[in-house]
């Protein structure tokens, strides 16, 4: 799971996902993106940011080992590294709990939030 969809998750995602990986990419926001999209050039080399991060979004909005998950926050992570369960709120949607699994080092715990709709990867 990648939370942040802004260019360096997208990239993290596309990088777990073609070594074979499945990926949630998670966002908070109403779709994937981030701040790069509102840039006009990069640094050092002056490239157009559209023309980096449009492509990135393509590959990974088509890429079969990604699902993304946008207007979810990260409400409460519990288990152990490379096997754990987080549980997202959501606009609108429910609240359930579903095994993950993933190569980095899941936290013990998360913040608690209000309970509203929630859905869990």
């Amino acid at each position: 799971m990648v939370v942040g969809a802004g260019i360096a998750g997208i990239q993290a995602s596309l990088d777990l996902a073609n070594s074979g990986m499945k990926v949630y990419l998670v966002e908070s926001g109403i779709s994937i993106r981030g701040v790069m999209a509102q840039l006009d050039k990069t640094f050092p080399t002056n490239d157009c940011s559209a023309c980096i991060l449009s492509p990135k979004l393509v590959e990974v909005g088509r890429h079969p080992n990604v699902t993304i998950k946008t207007r979810r926050t990260v409400e409460a992570v519990e288990g152990e590294p490379g096997k754990f369960k987080v549980k997202l709120t959501s606009a609108p949607g429910t609240s359930t709990w579903t095994n993950a699994r993933a190569a980095a080092i899941a936290p013990k715990s998360a913040p608690s939030r209000s309970k509203r709709n929630s859905t869990a990867i």
